[in-house]
């Protein structure tokens, strides 16, 4: 592997473990086994590795919703069960980042700008799969209203259900991040014409 690389995953995983905050750079090129001179080399700063972090997530998204839909029919239960699986795993793969979102993206106006197109692309990756289960019958139709309101409820559990757990005082693990699965079955069975079976448990 790549020191480039190394770097990146060791942040991730001190990150995880302990926050942004309190990792130093370094923190990070020790755990590395590298000068700090060396890690410089490679990033200017630890917002520099933050938003190394963020490209490699959006790949790495990007890259796992591609393999569903290769995989599976897009709009079907199938691929939204999936989908939301990968969710979480992706959401458990880089919990310090959805732990600390608001602060990281508004202490960082090149990272916000990235996070923005991000968010502008997975919102609409969201309207694509609900518009393919219309498509295919997996879907009830539904008002435009009704489709931007599916789609804001999608993407809020997505994005913050690891912050939800942790204000309520909850354990964060692989668990209870599942559990944000349930949820979104629950807020896609009311969209589901009768007969049609119903999300996997």
């Amino acid at each position: 592997m790549k020191t480039r690389d190394k770097i990146i995953d060791t942040a991730i995983a001190l990150f995880n473990e302990q926050g942004t905050r309190v990792v130093s750079t370094n923190h990070i090129a020790s755990a590395v086994g590298i000068s700090p001179g060396n890690l410089y080399y490679h990033f200017r700063n630890k917002e520099d590795i933050i938003r190394a972090i963020f490209e490699q997530m959006d790949a790495y998204g990007f890259e796992q919703y591609q393999s569903i839909l290769h995989k599976y029919q897009p709009g079907t239960i199938e691929a939204m069960e999936q989908t939301f699986a990968m969710i979480q795993e992706y959401n458990w793969r880089y919990r310090f980042f959805k732990r600390e979102l608001s602060a990281l993206i508004m202490n960082d106006p090149l990272l916000k700008e990235r996070f923005h197109t991000t968010n502008s692309q997975m919102q609409e990756m969201i309207r694509y799969t609900i518009d393919c289960g219309v498509d295919t019958g997996s879907i009830k139709p539904m008002t435009a209203a009704e489709k931007e309101h599916l789609v804001d409820a999608i993407w809020l559990v997505a994005l913050f259900w690891l912050n939800y757990l942790e204000i309520g005082g909850e354990e964060v693990n692989e668990t209870t991040l599942r559990r944000g699965s349930d949820v979104l079955r629950t807020v896609l069975r009311q969209y589901l014409p009768a007969g049609f079976p119903q999300p996997l448990a």
